[in-house]
């Protein structure tokens, strides 16, 4: 090899070089792992015994028979719907609100005060959430006096309470981002269209419907398939929350493969739904790949 083939190399080498440390992190902590359950689908007696036994589809069969899989499936649905629905209406409120003209000073603190869910993490969300809605909670205190009475409900007890519970808290902790997305494109929005509208005696509904939504479409697209991505694989709110319950109600896909895994030790079933929810969040990510290219902020 000569001298000049030899720095051709090492120029073509240079990136790699610098890429090489997040690569094999990546390898080490996403792909051999992702190829590991992969493989647990396919097995039995996973830990419990020196040899695994290979059952093939089983794993399978066994996840999509289960009577739990039906509601589990069906309650990650309506929650993912419900969860993303929520956000983008709220997310897109609250960003016109902060796109409107206002004092400096008064738009950074209503952006401090819009953006605080955000920042708190699932342990804490749980928690509050849980002193508020516990029935000695604050929330049955505030009704109590309301009503003039003592108020024991069960906010996360009951199984349909859970749900619209635990659908109003994951509203209230993800809108922020997407309103910071929606905010985003409402500032790529030209004045002059909204200068137009208004000579042509547009009202502020009007504007907001013929001109604000159809330029935010593909923000909201994109971020609509984004959360549902999200929502599905939300794991550590529901957790904290309800746990799964009561009685399965709130079970998602992550929660009933902890379960199987950690409570249940059936890792072979586990792995198997684990592998059908990586497949629904690949091709969420497909989706929302090629809905990004559409999105210019």
């Amino acid at each position: 090899m000569t001298k000049q083939q030899l720095n051709r190399l090492k120029q073509k080498m240079r990136p790699w070089f610098f890429l090489a440390p997040a690569l094999i992190m990546l390898t080490v902590v996403i792909v051999l792992p992702i190829c590991k359950v992969i493989q647990y689908s396919f097995v039995d007696n996973i830990f419990l015994s020196e040899d695994m036994s290979f059952v093939g589809i089983s794993n399978y069969v066994d996840v999509l028979t289960d009577p739990r899989t039906g509601k589990m499936l069906l309650f990650t649905v309506g929650f993912t719907l419900g969860s993303v629905l929520l956000h983008t209406v709220i997310g897109i409120v609250f960003a016109v609100l902060l796109n409107g003209r206002i004092s400096p000073k008064a738009l950074a603190f209503f952006r401090v005060i819009y953006i605080l869910p955000w920042i708190f993490t699932a342990a804490v969300v749980a928690i509050v959430w849980q002193l508020i809605l516990n029935p000695q909670g604050v929330l049955n205190a505030l009704v109590g006096n309301i009503a003039g009475k003592t108020v024991m409900v069960e906010w996360l007890g009951t199984p349909a309470l859970a749900v619209i519970s635990l659908l109003l808290i994951n509203a209230w902790r993800g809108y922020p981002t997407c309103m910071i997305s929606f905010l985003a494109g409402l500032q790529n929005i030209p004045t002059s269209m909204y200068e137009a509208a208004e000579v042509d005696g547009a009202s502020k509904l009007r504007q907001f419907f013929s001109l604000t939504l159809p330029q935010l479409r593909p923000v909201i697209c994109s971020m609509a398939v984004l959360d549902a991505i999200w929502t599905m694989n939300l794991f550590p709110l529901i957790w904290l929350t309800t746990g799964g319950g009561p009685l399965g109600s709130t079970e998602t896909i992550a929660t009933l493969t902890y379960r199987m895994s950690f409570v249940e030790y059936e890792f072979g079933s586990a792995s198997a739904l684990a592998v059908i929810g990586l497949l629904a969040s690949i091709i969420g990510i497909g989706l929302y790949m090629r809905m990004q290219k559409q999105v210019d902020y």
